[in-house]
């Protein structure tokens, strides 16, 4: 059964909490912008300015980080994906740090960040959501950081991919030269070389030209313990 346009909103992170009544009221007074997406569309991209809350009210997602240096991207792929970024709408870099496709057809809603701040941040159980996502954000990271030792050299290839993660779950994508990644955790080639060939056999990553796949970072992070 198609959830109506009220039941959408209410599983938005930002609404729950909320009765029906109480959003009824957010849509009278708060413009709220819908856009249809196809595959392949550019949602928003890294470097862009972050004006506004978006939501992903269906559809699934890519995310991808390009290295300012050139030295590598990498792209995640983010089925459950509901919101982008809000976290950056606030602090002293507020740009969005990913460029963001769509895999699928989808559409999203955005909300203003004057409107947010002037009209939605003045519900008590809308701020307190607020707060939540940005704190769960800030825990997520620390999280991912604090999850593997960096001793070994399987080690430091798991923290990278983990400095580089927004979530351990769904497929990521490193574009990277074997001499790129060891200078970047700081290892020799041969080494980097021989730890992801193990990484390989053991079924955990795929080697392309150029490239590692990883299926399941959080399974990968749980292995090579």
């Amino acid at each position: 059964m198609e959830l109506t346009m009220f039941e959408r909103l209410l599983q938005l992170p930002l609404f729950q909490g909320l009765t029906t009544r109480e959003i009824s009221d957010v849509m009278a007074h708060v413009r709220l912008n819908f856009v249809n997406y196809q595959p392949g569309d550019e949602l928003i991209a890294q470097g862009d300015a972050c004006r506004e809350l978006i939501y992903i009210l269906s559809g699934e997602i890519t995310a991808e980080y390009r290295d300012t240096e050139g030295r590598f991207s990498f792209t995640e792929y983010l089925p459950n994906l509901k919101v982008i970024e809000p976290y950056n709408l606030f602090g002293m870099y507020q740009r969005v740090s990913r460029t963001y496709t769509f895999a699928t057809e989808g559409v999203t809603l955005s909300i203003e960040k004057p409107v947010l701040l002037r009209h939605l941040l003045t519900n008590d159980i809308i701020k307190i959501n607020m707060l939540n996502i940005v704190c769960n954000k800030y825990q997520q990271t620390h999280a991912l950081l604090c999850t593997h030792p960096d001793d070994s050299v399987t080690d430091k290839i798991v923290k990278f991919a983990l400095s580089h993660s927004t979530v351990l779950k769904g497929k990521k994508s490193i574009s990277i030269k074997m001499t790129t990644l060891a200078e970047m955790i700081h290892e020799t080639r041969l080494n980097v070389s021989i730890a992801l060939n193990q990484l390989q056999a053991e079924g955990l990553i795929l080697l392309q030209r150029g490239s590692i796949q990883i299926e399941d970072l959080q399974e990968l992070t749980r292995k090579s313990k």
